[in-house]
């Protein structure tokens, strides 16, 4: 009987010894794993902070090419557009920049590159005369707004902060 018991023993002492070493792999793995995780999500982190960081650069670039008229103004408020959403919808539609959504909404439908050239001269001609009234019609107004949006500091925009 002793035996027995000494060979049942051995066994289970054995078979907690393996179940030890289950357990403490799975223990070695999970760290890892989460290791990993953590990594991937600075890294995540890291890649949309320098998104946000270029888009903001962008944005105040673009704003101040508008007011230094090295860029037309329908030409800009349609890239801040796009821009100034991708970084915080919130921030287009602030009061402050309502003459830019106001011009912005007015030009958006207007044909441009492949489609401008498409029209007929007399088109074009229309088109252009279009344009320049709405940008000399707002333009004091949108260059007062986009001094003002060189300085927004974006409080919505976590990361940049």
């Amino acid at each position: 009987m002793n035996t027995t018991y000494a060979v049942l023993l051995t066994i289970a002492i054995l078979i907690i010894l393996l179940l030890a070493g289950y357990a403490w792999y799975l223990l070695r793995q999970v760290k890892k794993s989460q290791a990993q995780q953590q990594q991937e999500h600075a890294l995540a982190e890291m890649n949309l902070r320098k998104r946000q960081q270029d888009l903001l650069k962008d944005i105040r670039f673009i704003a101040r090419a508008v007011i230094e008229e090295q860029c037309e103004i329908t030409e800009g408020v349609m890239r801040l557009h796009y821009l100034v959403t991708a970084l915080d919808p919130v921030a287009w539609e602030a009061a402050e920049l309502a003459s830019v959504r106001r011009h912005h909404e007015k030009t958006a439908a207007m044909p441009i590159l492949d489609a401008y050239k498409a029209l007929t001269p007399r088109q074009q001609f229309a088109l252009d005369k279009e344009r320049l009234s709405l940008e000399d019609e707002h333009q004091a107004s949108i260059r007062q707004e986009l001094k003002w949006l060189v300085k927004y500091p974006f409080p919505n925009v976590t990361l940049i902060q």
